[in-house]
């Protein structure tokens, strides 16, 4: 059970304790002196208004900031993947062929360190026979028309030449013991991440064959898949956020070391999409081969209204704020606003709010609820 989580049940446990202590005999307790409330009183009753006393809003986190423009860029949002550099990436090939075994340890998401078994391969049992049987054969061979040539050279029965060519025969047929043997183990080059397994145990390879792909888990580059129409556009982008699957935080680039790397300029299109490239620092969290959604940050456009992501509340495919009342610490009114861009942590609004006005920036769930309990502190009341 996260923070949040916890957070939110304190709250409506809080307005649910509090309704049925003001709402038990609520007319009976109403005194001839509550009864008799001036005209001035009224007036500081709001229609429709969610209230929520400062101190419980406090207690639960609910900021609120009086709103201004702020500076915002041009934003184009796209989806991208998040994928090794090339010098952080080393792939595990079959040195020979045979029958594969991945070591029990190693799975997709595993850390290996360099000189890690990834897996073995064996060629016994195939048709043809043990590889590496045949060549201690030829060797053994070789080895034996070498000693047998040895004595009768030195008799004068056999030429220097047919003897040094029996010596390299032996030679390389050693060699080759070995080299295509019916057993042997294959090993990580890098320390990383393993990303990627291409083979299951008991596959056939040929030597070259790809095994497993290891990743660097220090840098990692984000590849964002930018539509042709926005071509004009990709020589103004300076950096990127995003978020990539399974995770609920947005990554600032710039806050991870994240720079770009190549351009529209050099890249060509690729089925109608342009890839831009940025490396960053690994957050730890961020497993290569993610899908992400990727806001490119693009030209500078001026001073803007906008709110960050966790101030709008969604509904239904609309947005809404809430803004505190003037004057009235204690009342919230729920604004419906129209959003232009995102750079994934903060909206340009359109409308529905104004400069000055004080919107809830942190908390917005707290005030949500408070809302739907519909709990009306005295002095603000819901139906005047």
């Amino acid at each position: 059970m996260n923070l949040k989580f916890n957070v939110i049940l304190s709250v409506a446990l809080f307005f649910s304790g509090s309704c049925l202590s003001s709402c038990h005999n609520h007319e009976a307790e109403h005194s001839e002196e509550e009864h008799n409330k001036t005209e001035e009183e009224h007036e500081h009753s709001h229609t429709g208004a969610i209230t929520l006393s400062h101190k419980q809003a406090s207690e639960f986190g609910v900021e609120v900031t009086p709103l201004s423009q702020q500076p915002f860029s041009e934003v184009i949002k796209v989806s991208g993947m998040i994928e090794p550099t090339a010098s952080g990436r080393a792939t595990v090939t079959a040195k020979r062929s045979g029958i594969v075994t991945l070591n029990k340890n190693i799975a997709v998401g595993s850390q290996v360190k360099n000189g890690t078994l990834i897996a073995s391969i064996s060629s016994r049992g195939l048709q043809g026979g043990d590889v590496n049987a045949v060549a201690i054969a030829t060797r053994d061979a070789a080895k034996r028309e070498l000693d047998r040539l040895i004595p009768l050279h030195k008799d004068g029965l056999v030429t220097t030449a047919a003897l040094n060519e029996a010596e390299r025969n032996y030679k390389e047929a050693a060699a080759a013991v070995g080299t295509n043997g019916g057993g042997g183990s294959e090993y990580a080059a890098i320390n990383g991440i393993v990303s990627a397994i291409f083979v299951s145990t008991g596959d056939y390879v040929e030597t070259g064959a790809p095994i497993a792909s290891v990743t660097a888990d220090s840098r990692l580059t984000l590849r964002a898949d930018v539509p042709q129409r926005y071509a004009a556009a990709i020589p103004g982008i300076r950096t990127a956020h995003f978020r990539a699957d399974g995770m609920s935080e947005i990554i600032k680039i710039e806050e991870h070391e994240g720079k770009p790397v190549a351009s529209g300029n050099v890249n060509p299109a690729v089925n109608g999409y342009i890839p831009v490239y940025f490396t960053f620092t690994s957050t730890g969290d961020t497993p290569s081969g993610s899908f992400a959604e990727v806001y490119l940050i693009g030209m500078p456009k001026g001073n803007v209204l906008s709110l960050p992501r966790e101030a709008l509340i969604e509904m239904q495919g609309n947005y809404y704020a809430y803004v505190r009342l003037k004057g009235h610490e204690d009342a919230y009114e729920k604004r419906l606003v129209k959003t232009g861009t995102t750079d994934g942590l903060y909206f340009e609004i359109i409308e529905g709010v104004k400069p000055g006005e004080e919107v809830v920036t942190k908390g917005a769930t707290i005030i949500r609820m408070a809302e739907t309990t519909a709990i009306a502190p005295p002095g603000h009341s819901h139906n005047h």
